[in-house]
Formats: structure tokens, C-alpha cells, sequence
């Protein structure tokens, strides 16, 4: 009877140790599988806090660019935002020392807006300088024609020029509104709207390349995206002589300028 009852309190105690070492496993299991949890959200916290500071970093920057372009081109009005859709300070200001630095006789942009203004504030009283801005929406020229008014900007031309069937791969701005452009010196291309469209704005290669003059330079906005990064390759490679540079702006800027 004692070695009965010996037994069935050693297999008890044996049923309970393992049931005792099951439930171990599992609170241990859990805990594996917080750890990883937590180590994932760890991961994501840093990622997003690296993430904010190259974001706070970049806003200061552009800041402070900005600060620099009222002063060097001496605003005494308000001038639209800049930034988002729009273009951004370090992209402006490279359009600014450029038309300084090489006193362009043509300069062709297409899309019009702020860096229309810009470029037109940082020609002198008696230049000799021609800006032709084309934009797609008679809307938006417009409202650039009416910010040119505002700051007193005179020769600046802005062309309404609709987007319209180009060839069987993509649409583009009407050619019609180009014939009369050639030797251009400074073609600067933030236009027709290119974020859906890796070959919207690939039409200026085609129709412009031929337009350019010995000594141009071409800069493109936006060429962080992989389209407008192609087209600054194909640029480059249908302008001998000159060399193309990546700058590390916002957006990215390709600029193709004579070696």
C-alpha cells in the first residue's frame, strides 16, 4: 500500500515538474518573442529618429539658404514659398550664381514659377539677358506673370506652351511654341510635371539638344528620381565637351556645364 502510494505521488510530482517545465518554455518562448519585438521596434525607433534628424537637417539647411538668397538678391517684397511642388533653395541659388557667373544671353526654362523670379531678380538693370519660360498651364503662367509684375522683373518672356502628344512614348510641351528658340545658353528643365511620367520631361532631349549653343548649360531639377537622372545621362552624352555633375541638393540637381 505505501509503495502504491509512493508511486502515485512520484509520478505526481513527475506530472507536475513536467507540467511545471511546459509552462516555463512557454513564458520563455514569449519572453524570445518580446525581445525580438522589442528589438524591432527598437530598430524602427532609430530608423525614425535618423530619419527626422536628416529631415530636421535638410529644413535647416534649405533655411539657410534662403536666408542667404533675400540677401543677395535684396527682396523688398514677398516672394511665393518655396520647397514642396515648388522649387527648393539650393536649387535656386544655383540658378542665381550660374546666370551671375555666365551672363547667359538665352535662358529657356521650362516650367515656370519661382525660379522664373529668381533668375529674373539676379539679372542687372542693363542686361542683355532674354528669359523664355514655358509652362503647360496658362493658369500658372499667369500667376507667375502677375509675381514678375509685383517685383518690377522686366525681360522675362512667359510662353504657355500645352502638353500635347510628342511620339508614341510620351507627351510633351506643343513644339510649335519652340521654333523660334536657338542657341540657347542656359536651359534650365523643372518642367512639364514628371513625378507620375519617368519620360515627361524627357521631350526637351529631343526637341532641344539640337537648340543648345557651343557653350550651354543644362540643369535639371528633381534628379533624385530615376527618370530625370536617365535624362541627365543622355544630356551629357549628346553634349561633347561637357561634363555632368550630381549635386547632393534636395531633390537632386544635375547640372551639365563645358568641361
Amino acid at each position: 500500500m505505501i509503495s502504491l502510494l509512493l508511486t502515485i505521488a512520484v509520478i505526481g510530482l513527475a506530472l507536475g515538474l513536467l507540467f511545471l517545465v511546459w509552462k516555463l518554455r512557454k513564458i520563455a518562448r514569449k519572453l524570445g518573442q518580446t525581445r525580438k519585438e522589442m528589438a524591432k521596434l527598437n530598430n524602427e525607433f532609430q530608423t525614425a529618429l535618423k530619419n527626422l534628424e536628416e529631415k530636421q537637417w535638410v529644413a535647416y539647411r534649405q533655411s539657410e539658404i534662403y536666408a542667404q538668397l533675400l540677401n543677395e538678391l535684396s527682396f523688398t517684397k514677398a516672394i511665393p514659398p518655396t520647397r514642396s511642388w515648388a522649387a527648393s533653395p539650393d536649387l535656386l541659388m544655383t540658378l542665381v550664381a550660374e546666370v551671375k557667373a555666365r551672363k547667359p544671353k538665352l535662358i529657356v526654362e521650362l516650367g515656370s514659377g519661382l525660379s522664373t523670379l529668381m533668375m529674373g531678380k539676379s539679372l542687372s538693370a542693363d542686361s542683355a539677358t532674354k528669359i523664355i519660360s514655358f509652362d503647360h498651364s496658362a493658369e500658372f503662367a499667369q500667376v507667375t506673370r502677375n509675381v514678375l509684375e509685383q517685383h518690377s522683373i522686366t525681360g522675362v518672356e512667359i510662353r504657355v506652351a500645352p502638353l500635347e502628344q510628342y511620339d508614341a512614348e510620351r507627351t510633351w510641351y506643343s513644339r510649335k511654341a519652340f521654333t523660334d528658340i536657338s542657341q540657347i545658353d542656359l536651359l534650365v528643365i523643372d518642367g512639364p510635371p514628371g513625378s507620375k511620367d519617368p519620360k515627361a520631361r524627357t521631350g526637351a532631349l529631343l526637341e532641344l539638344a539640337s537648340k543648345l549653343s557651343p557653350k550651354a548649360v543644362v540643369i535639371i531639377d528633381d534628379a533624385n528620381r530615376e527618370g530625370e537622372h536617365a535624362m541627365a545621362e543622355s544630356f551629357a552624352k549628346a553634349m561633347p565637351g561637357h561634363t555632368l555633375r550630381f549635386l547632393p541638393h534636395e531633390k537632386g540637381t544635375a547640372v551639365i556645364s563645358p568641361s
